[in-house]
């Protein structure tokens, strides 16, 4: 945490998904940055303490690149506190953080897991004689969570 600096992009690795946020130039009297994120949890974008958007875990700083300055960045993100309407499949966190940088808004763990859950029903169609709604279900679902892995093992080995 001593090496990140305001308007890097950190992510939050909270097992079945990435969470990402902004670092501010506010810091808490524990001497961590605030970050600003879009959650679920909040349903729009807020700027909180380090340990409430991390939630303890592991956090390290992504390698996204932007043309923008860390204060246009910063101010990107502090423009949309409280007017971001958070939706998982199109304005999630990951979204946020790109539109932050100037980036393509975009969601690799959405692109991953709507790929996984599609490539599993169409296995289905492909390979099981007289398929049931159920056995689309577990294929779709297993296709999912693999396609939502698959995205986080990319954004570390890149």
């Amino acid at each position: 945490m001593q090496s990140v600096k305001t308007g890097d992009i950190v992510v939050s690795d909270f097992d079945l998904y990435e969470h990402y946020s902004v670092v501010s130039d506010e810091i808490s009297t524990d001497g961590k940055p605030f970050l600003i994120s879009a959650t679920k949890r909040n349903e729009t974008v807020k700027e909180e303490p380090w340990d409430i958007a991390t939630q303890g875990k592991y956090t390290y700083i992504s390698d996204k690149k932007s043309n923008l300055s860390r204060t246009d960045i910063l101010n990107n993100a502090r423009s949309q506190i409280g007017k971001w309407h958070y939706s998982v499949r199109s304005s999630n966190c990951e979204h946020f953080s790109n539109w932050c940088l100037g980036l393509k808004v975009s969601s690799t763990q959405v692109v991953g897991a709507s790929a996984g859950a599609v490539g599993g029903a169409l296995l289905v169609k492909c390979c099981v004689d007289d398929p049931k709604l159920l056995d689309y279900i577990f294929a779709g679902t297993a296709g999912f969570l693999l396609g939502l892995f698959c995205s986080k093992a990319k954004l570390k080995l890149s």
